[in-house]
Order: C-alpha cells, then sequence, then structure tokens
C-alpha cells in the first residue's frame, strides 16, 4: 500500500517522524509526500529550501517527495489540501492520504467535512461573517464544535472534503502547535533557529515593502483572498508602515486573521494573481531506492506529466516551471548573505 502525506516539514520534527512511522507501521506502507516547496501556508518563507527539507524527510522514512508548488502551498487551509490531494491522487500510485489530526476519529471529522461541504451551512458561514468576524470563528460558531478550533483538525477536515481516495488519521502528539514543545512543534523550532542561518522574510524586508510601495489598490484586488475593501485598507498601510511586523498589524482586524493577511503580503510580493484549478505537472524533488520503484510505476499512471528539471517541461507547461524559477529567485534574496538567480534551474533531486 501506498500512503501520501501533504506536508511542509517546515522544519521536520518528531511528530513528523511520528506521522510516518505510525503509518508505515500499519500497512508496511511506502511513502509519498507531498511538500510545499521554498514558500508555506502560514505566509512565510520556508526556514530550509525544498531540496534541504525533501532530502531530511527521506533520511526519516519518506519514499517519494513531489512539490507542492507554490501558487498553491500559499493558499487557506482550503486551497492548500485541495492542491495537495489532487497532486497525490493525479500520480494513479496512491491508495489512502493519510495526516496528523489532534482528533484522530475519522468519522466524526468526515461528518464534519461534510457538514462543510452543504451548501446551507456555507450561507450560515457568510451569514455570520457578515457581522464582521473572521472565517474560522464564522466557521466554528455555525458547526457549535470544538473540533476546528485546533489547527490540524481543520486541515483534517480539509484533506477528507478534497479526497476521493480513502483518507488515515493518525493522533498527534506533543503539546501541539504553537506552543514551547521544540520536539513536536515546528513554530517552536523556528523561534529557536537563527535568522542568520536560514532563509527569512525578514532578510529581505525592504525588499518586499519596495515592491508593496510600487502597488495600489488596483493591483491588491487581484491577489486571492482580498475582497470587500480591503485592498485600499492595505494600500493605506503600505504607505505608512516602516516594517513588516508594523505593516501585518495596520491591516489586521477581527475580520482578517494575521496568517491571511501574511499570506496576502507574500503572494503580493511574489506577484502572485491568477490561481489555476490545479497545478499542471508532477514535480519530482527526491526519492529512496523504494522511491524509485514507485516513480517507474507512476510514469504509467500518472493523469499529469512527470518533470525533475526544465528539459522536462513541454511548451504548456515550461511557463508554470519558470514562474517557479522566479518565485525561487526571490526567495533568495531571504537569506542574510543572498543567492544568485538561476538556483532552481541548476538544482539535482535528492536521491538516496
Amino acid at each position: 500500500m501506498i500512503t501520501g502525506i501533504v506536508c511542509e516539514f517546515n522544519p521536520f520534527h518528531k511528530g513528523h517522524k511520528y506521522l510516518i512511522d505510525s503509518v508505515k507501521a500499519s500497512c508496511n506502507d511506502a511513502v509519498l509526500c507531498c511538500m510545499s516547496g521554498n514558500f508555506v501556508q502560514r505566509g512565510e518563507f520556508a526556514v530550509f529550501d525544498k531540496f534541504k527539507r525533501a532530502e531530511t524527510a527521506i533520511e526519516n522514512g519518506v519514499d517519494l517527495v513531489i512539490e507542492l508548488p507554490t501558487v498553491f502551498s500559499t493558499l487557506s487551509a482550503e486551497g492548500f489540501c485541495r492542491a495537495g490531494v489532487k497532486l497525490i491522487e493525479a500520480t494513479g500510485i496512491a491508495d489512502r492520504i493519510a495526516f496528523g489530526a489532534e482528533n484522530d476519529n475519522i468519522y466524526e471529522l468526515s461528518e464534519i467535512a461534510r457538514k462543510l461541504n452543504d451548501a446551507d451551512t456555507q450561507k450560515k458561514i457568510v451569514s455570520e461573517m457578515q457581522s464582521g468576524i473572521s472565517f474560522p470563528k464564522a466557521r466554528s460558531k455555525v458547526l457549535n464544535n470544538a473540533t476546528l478550533d485546533y489547527p490540524n483538525n481543520i486541515l483534517a477536515v480539509e484533506y477528507l472534503k478534497a479526497a476521493s481516495i480513502p483518507c488515515h488519521a493518525v493522533k498527534r502528539i506533543g503539546k501541539g502547535h504553537d506552543t514551547d514543545d521544540k520536539e513536536y512543534s515546528a513554530s517552536a523550532i523556528r523561534n529557536e533557529l537563527d535568522i542568520n542561518r536560514i532563509s527569512s522574510i525578514y532578510n529581505c524586508e525592504t525588499a518586499v515593502l519596495s515592491r508593496l510601495r510600487t502597488m495600489n489598490s488596483d493591483d491588491f484586488i487581484k491577489i486571492a483572498d482580498v475582497s470587500e475593501g480591503l485592498e485600499n485598507k492595505i494600500e493605506k498601510a503600505v504607505r505608512e508602515a516602516t516594517s513588516l511586523d508594523a505593516l501585518y498589524e495596520l491591516i489586521k482586524s477581527k475580520r482578517y486573521t494575521h496568517s491571511r493577511i501574511r499570506r496576502i503580503i507574500l503572494r503580493a510580493y511574489l506577484g502572485i494573481e491568477c490561481i489555476p484549478d490545479e497545478a499542471p505537472y508532477i514535480r519530482i524533488l527526491g526519492f529512496n531506492e523504494k522511491g524509485r520503484k514507485m516513480l517507474s510505476e507512476m510514469k504509467k499512471t500518472a493523469s499529469k506529466p512527470i518533470i525533475t528539471k526544465l528539459k522536462d517541461c513541454s511548451k504548456d507547461v515550461l511557463p508554470f516551471f519558470l514562474q517557479e524559477c522566479s518565485f525561487t529567485d526571490l526567495y533568495n534574496l531571504g537569506y542574510k548573505k543572498p543567492l544568485p538567480c538561476g538556483t532552481e534551474q541548476k538544482a539535482k533531486i535528492v536521491i538516496k
């Protein structure tokens, strides 16, 4: 059996290892990961580049890593999860999707997913948001269920909404998300990392602010998740703020969460406007010997072209790949000592 996992590993920690080991122990599984590239769902730069994170994943039990492109990895939970699941399903080799969650009751999670897919539920959520509260709070109020108060449960439900193959939940261990648990919380580990040794949006703060100052409300309205006059608030904030933290604070409100604002600002910096329905290809980041066999099978079953490098791109998918290359060029400005352009085109996939 082959299990697919949508992930970020930003950075890899013991909780990720526990998930991989649990999945493999359940059915002697092979593990296929669809991992965010150089930018992550929190609206931030990945602390280590995608090839380094793919290498760490393979060293810790993952057999094959494919990339979740930036235009999808910087979306809200719904878009992020849907894109990851659809890429895994597009390989044609995955038997199920697995994920870690605070609640591992797959039946309860599935019932919540069913309710969220209901048109009446969506209308009620929109109605609650009209009072000025954020989408997460409106959703929680309508469902009247504390399950979605926990971040991994939110992702779990979105995976279930998107998947057409079976899903498997593994109970998350450790203190939880955004705690001081340096073994099981990615945020705690990030807080301990030396910013001079990793890539960070704060290392190219001036570049980001410079880009934003060239934009106006007409430009901001083109960015996904910007609506209802938020573009005007962003334009005003951009002209006042002299730091990213100040900018986030000026835009933040009860309606707009910090993570949503960070994603919007990151997409503005990267110039992301149009979001395609799905990725046009499957990009390989790394594999081990078992993964090599999986890749061989994928070449027979995949519903999308498989690429590892620039030369693999047809004319149809080349613009999308070159866009990802341009994103990496901007990611490279996030190092204390910036890297030159072109590293994406020269990168070699991880083979273990």
